[in-house]
């Protein structure tokens, strides 16, 4: 089977659109990135069942990280142990500690004036996230953002 060359911001991009009761799967024949539910939430369809077979029954496909393997909980914590003021530090870290923490956190960025900051390192963590993946299941990748050092 010949592999297709994927963009690490692609596989960035899906791994942060996924949801949860959702997979998605990378056609190594054609890089496109397709997505599945598990049927917890949504009925599949005969054309969702069509995909289903077809991924359990050969060797193009390979699962993305899932909401669960990308870890969002981590990646807000290294941004708030990176951050260089230290009140702003100690103000992520409370939200991220207490009730409803994502929600929380979101709202404290946005209220310190640093989401920008907190997007952009989100975004690059998750290329390197993308790139190890790409790695550990041999495929072939390349980094299309010039600057993008991961």
């Amino acid at each position: 089977m010949e592999k297709v060359t994927v963009s690490i911001e692609y596989i960035a991009d899906a791994m942060e659109a996924i949801m949860d009761g959702w997979e998605q799967y990378l056609n190594m024949e054609t890089g496109e990135i397709v997505s599945l539910s598990d049927g917890t939430w949504i009925e599949r369809d005969d054309e969702a069942e069509a995909l289903a077979e077809e991924i359990d029954t050969t060797d193009k496909y390979v699962r993305l990280p899932n909401q669960y393997d990308i870890h969002e909980y981590e990646i807000m914590e290294e941004f708030a142990y990176a951050t260089p003021n230290p009140q702003n530090q100690e103000k992520l870290l409370r939200v991220l500690r207490g009730r409803k923490p994502y929600r929380n956190f979101k709202d404290e960025i946005n209220r310190l004036g640093i989401s920008e900051s907190y997007y952009a390192w989100r975004l690059i963590t998750l290329c390197k996230k993308a790139k190890n993946w790409c790695e550990e299941n041999e495929v072939p990748y390349e980094i299309r953002t010039e600057g993008l050092d991961i």
